[in-house]
């Protein structure tokens, strides 16, 4: 591994899928509490929720033919202009650092239609197929709060969706290494709350070959879950983005690891401190993976253009192939 020039990528919020591979993680599974949303069935019709939207003829209601379970389901339609059309309630405070699995029946009309689910600042976007599935994502939450707001969206023009059984639940997770470790800079840099804090980015031309990240207990090096990234051979690369909490000072560096393997042995893998804007300029690690699990561990230093900066950590993996990764930790040190 050598340390030398970030990649000089964008980085934003996508969607997920993947295949697996063996690894070691041991711990239990997420344990997942009741549901904290009233009427998540639409039984009782919209009872229990509110709806709202910005876009010409937005509207919401409950029917037989949205009905995946029971008697009714939600049905969620957007016209044309504005972001969205949503329905939302608010649910019971809760503290820092705390998990929740987001987990709903979706269906669309037709396939392709796009829908948001939120919970006081954190989400994820799904895109419905013509059929009904289930898609599920936990959440992790940084900040308490008194108020919080589950919401569903639906943002493309003039779609409807059809969603049923939505569930907002508190998530008991194990912790990883990197989430024990005191004044690691990361949250979740065991991968234990899914992909919760952590921005995905692919720039594969290719659907075929779309780069795509998850966890899974088969990524685990301690806890239950941790990193796959995987890439097929068209695009630059697929990565992860989490923000650092405060500027780059002066006379900073920063020792950054990670427990890193891949499935052929040969992917190229980068962990990079990366500004949050363009040139997406920063010190990096790079890495061949191997098939077993190696420990990086190496001192980055801060080029004095970056002082005052706002960074974010960045794992990608620049090589077609599937690499895994976890305990991510990043800790401020004195400079070398």
């Amino acid at each position: 591994m050598r340390a030398g020039n970030a990649l000089r990528k964008p980085w934003w919020l996508g969607v997920l899928a993947l295949g697996l591979h063996p690894g070691c993680g041991g711990s239990d599974p997420p344990s997942i509490g009741p549901n904290l949303v009233q009427n998540g069935s639409f039984e009782s019709g919209l009872s229990g929720w509110w709806n709202a939207t910005d876009a010409k003829e937005g509207t919401a209601s409950a029917s037989g033919e949205a009905a995946d379970f029971g008697t009714f389901g939600l049905v969620l339609y957007k016209g044309t202009g504005g972001w969205g059309s949503m329905v939302g309630q608010e649910t019971t405070p809760h503290r820092a650092g705390q998990t929740f699995q987001v987990q709903a029946r979706l269906k669309g009309t037709v396939g392709g239609e796009r829908v948001t689910f939120s919970f006081h600042g954190q989400g994820f976007e799904v895109v419905a197929e013509p059929r009904w599935r289930t898609v599920k994502q936990l959440l992790l939450l940084p900040d308490s709060s008194e108020n919080v707001t589950a919401l569903v969206s639906v943002t493309s023009d003039n779609t409807t969706v059809h969603l049923d059984e939505v569930s907002f639940a508190l998530a008991e997770v194990a912790r990883g290494d990197a989430d024990k470790e005191e004044d690691n800079l990361l949250g979740n840099g065991s991968f234990e709350s899914g992909l919760g804090l952590w921005n995905f980015w692919t720039d594969a031309s290719v659907k075929e070959d779309a780069g795509t990240a998850t966890t899974s207990p088969d990524a685990g090096r301690s806890g239950y879950a941790g990193l796959v990234l995987s890439k097929g051979p068209t695009g630059g690369g697929v990565s992860v983005k989490q923000p650092l909490p405060d500027p780059l000072a002066e006379r900073e560096a920063y020792r950054v690891e990670a427990d890193i393997r891949g499935t052929l042995g040969s992917e190229g893998v980068n962990l990079c401190l990366q500004i949050n804007r363009e040139p997406w300029s920063g010190p990096c690690i790079f890495v061949t993976a191997t098939t077993d699990w190696q420990h990086v561990s190496e001192t980055l230093s801060i080029d004095p253009e970056l002082i005052d900066e706002r960074v974010g950590l960045m794992v990608s993996l620049s090589s077609e192939g599937t690499a895994m990764v976890d305990d991510v930790i990043v800790k401020r040190t004195k400079a070398r």
